[in-house]
């Protein structure tokens, strides 16, 4: 006996696949058609850099990196290096330099009155705004899990020099600088063995089989018109376990153990640990926005894995003529550009759906809350963006700007290349308009 024909109904089709809709297995980043999501990732290091030895020599796509930047060569088509910026916020209201670097380098606002007193300047609170990465969860922060994370290598304090993330004024927020609570608070619970993963992943797969059975079925049973929408709906379907298989490899939990987060000897390992955590936090879609902060701002941490006895404040407070100390700080700024590198190589590694890779669809950025410490300036500002931020930054290009840029607008182009279209951001009187990463 043969079927009727019937009409098909935008319900039909989505009832065919209700099965798959309704698993609990089904994982957030997965959608049909749909481009993989941008994400954001902010980097701190402290105390300003060696400029000279920092900013690269050519122009445009035509560029050679420097001493300290010559770790990041692997990825240079996916690097945006900024000389001219300048956090122009920082030039008023209270605090030291220092404060006013860490508080303002993602507010572009000055701090609050306080009782906190730095070396210079009048006593400060703490930021009188929201963080620009805040700004963006506002957007983008209620799909996954956790709107944010942040994470922390040795911060150690809670003051004014200890805080760049912000939810509002006077609303720090810290990071997480322990990587065993760390890791308990995003994977415990949801972590699965390689054997457990294969049958996750045979499970969703049966569930696509049976809805791409039905929809086989129900492209028998309705006009040819209505047949061909079946035929793109058993497309999407098909595009759907292509996700499934990508997503279910790359999303695995880092392997964290105890260590002595006291022990200055530890902070390279700790440092790991978080990067490898922030990695799989946003491989697994458990967020798509996440900062790691290296220690703090005036951060004194000596590097005895480089030989380094003397604290990098101190260090950074040397005149310029003292070649040893100057060869140091290159040195130890080198080394953070090596850690930054591993970020990105572990984000290069991790494959999307459409054939691109994590580090593609983010947008990185490397920030520091001076540019020279000896001086405390905050221009030029060292900045590196890496990734593409699917599309939305031109990479592979060294920006020598004529004239200083007002940091704001550095901040108003982040936010619009993450696809939230501010036209200001931070005190407005900094601000003259959004920079472009195109």
């Amino acid at each position: 006996m043969r079927l009727p024909k019937m009409k098909l109904t935008r319900r039909g089709v989505l009832g065919a696949g209700a099965a798959l809709a309704a698993s609990a297995f089904f994982p957030r980043l997965v959608t049909a058609n749909n481009a993989p999501p941008k994400r954001l990732v902010v980097v701190f290091t402290a105390n300003g850099t060696i400029y000279n030895q920092w900013v690269p020599t050519g122009s445009g796509s035509n560029f050679t990196l420097p001493t300290i930047l010559a770790p990041l060569a692997p990825f240079q088509k996916k690097l945006l290096v900024i000389d001219g910026i300048n956090v122009q916020s920082a030039s008023n209201g209270p605090g030291d330099d220092h404060m006013k670097g860490m508080g303002h380098m993602l507010t572009g606002i000055e701090l609050l009155p306080g009782t906190t007193q730095g070396g210079a300047g009048t006593p400060a609170g703490l930021a009188g705004g929201i963080s620009i990465d805040q700004r963006i969860v506002a957007d983008i922060g209620q799909t996954t899990r956790f709107p944010s994370l942040e994470f922390g290598v040795m911060v150690q304090n809670s003051d004014v020099w200890a805080r760049m993330i912000y939810s509002g004024a006077n609303q720090p927020l810290p990071p997480m600088e322990d990587p065993t609570k760390a890791f308990m608070r995003i994977f415990s619970g949801s972590t699965l063995s390689p054997a457990q993963q294969a049958e996750l992943l045979k499970r969703r797969q049966s569930v696509l089989d049976s809805t791409q059975v039905s929809l086989g079925d129900l492209a028998q049973r309705v006009p040819s018109d209505d047949a061909q929408r079946v035929l793109q709906h058993q497309d999407s379907v098909r595009q759907i376990e292509k996700q499934l298989i990508a997503q279910t490899a790359a999303c695995a939990a880092p392997t964290v153990g105890m260590i002595d987060t006291n022990n200055v000897a530890n902070y390279p390992a700790i440092g790991k640990m978080q990067m490898d955590m922030l990695v799989a936090a946003l491989a697994c879609d458990q967020t798509r926005v996440a900062s790691l902060q290296w220690s703090h701002s005036v951060s004194d941490i000596p590097m005895p894995w480089l030989n380094i006895g003397t604290g990098h404040h101190t260090l950074s407070h040397k005149d310029d003529t003292d070649t040893v100390s100057q060869a140091q700080l290159v040195q130890i700024n080198t080394w953070y550009a090596q850690q930054f590198a591993y970020l990105l190589q572990k984000l290069d590694s991790v494959q999307e759906t459409d054939g691109s890779t994590l580090l593609d669809n983010c947008l990185v950025l490397w920030i520091n809350e001076l540019a020279k410490g000896n001086i405390h300036s905050h221009k030029p500002l060292p900045v590196v963006i890496a990734g593409k931020c699917g599309g939305a930054i031109t990479s592979g290009t060294f920006k020598q700007l004529s004239s200083p840029v007002p940091h704001n607008n550095l901040l108003v182009g982040i936010a619009n290349a993450m696809g939230v279209g501010i036209t200001t951001f931070g005190n407005p009187a900094y601000c003259t308009g959004p920079f472009s990463l195109a």
